[in-house]
C-alpha cells in the first residue's frame, strides 16, 4: 500500500508538472509574458536546475568518491547562483533591492543549514543502529 501511495503521488507531480509547463506555455501565446507566468516557469527551470544538481553532487553517476561535507558544498556553491539566476529572471523580488538579496540569500543559508543539520543526524541516527544490529549480528555469528 505505502509503494503504491508513493506511485500515486509521484505521477501527481509529474502531471502537475507537465499541465504546468503545458498552462504557461498557452499563457505565452495568449498573455504573452506576464508576471505570474514568468515567475512560474522560473520556478519551475529551478526545480529542474536543483534537481540535475542534486544528480550531480548526490549520485556517484558523475562525481564518484567524494566525502558527503564536500558534496553538501558542492552543492550548496552550485544552487545559490543557480537559484539567484532564476530568481533574477523570474522577478522574484526587485534586482536592484539589495535587501531583498541579503534576505534571499540568508533565508538559503538558514534552509541549507537546517536540511544538512535534519540529515545528518538521521543519518547517524540510522547508521548508528545499523552498525548496531551488524554488532549484534557478528556476535551471534561468533565473528
Amino acid at each position: 500500500m505505502k509503494n503504491i501511495a508513493k506511485q500515486a503521488l509521484v505521477r501527481a507531480c509529474v502531471v502537475f508538472t507537465a499541465a504546468m509547463v503545458l498552462w504557461c506555455a498557452a499563457g505565452l501565446i495568449f498573455a504573452g509574458p506576464v508576471e505570474g507566468i514568468v515567475i512560474t516557469l522560473s520556478l519551475l527551470f529551478a526545480c529542474v536546475l536543483l534537481t540535475t544538481l542534486q544528480v550531480l553532487w548526490f549520485t556517484e553517476a558523475v562525481v564518484r568518491r567524494l566525502a558527503y561535507p564536500a558534496r553538501i558544498a558542492g552543492f550548496g556553491l552550485t544552487a545559490l547562483p543557480a537559484l539567484a539566476g532564476c530568481a533574477a529572471a523570474g522577478g522574484w523580488f526587485p534586482v536592484s533591492n539589495a535587501g531583498a538579496w541579503v534576505t534571499f540569500v540568508a533565508i538559503y543559508l538558514a534552509t541549507l543549514i537546517a536540511i544538512t543539520a535534519g540529515y545528518t543526524l538521521h543519518y547517524r541516527r540510522t547508521a548508528g543502529s545499523f552498525d548496531a544490529a551488524l554488532a549484534r549480528y557478528r556476535e551471534g555469528r561468533g565473528e
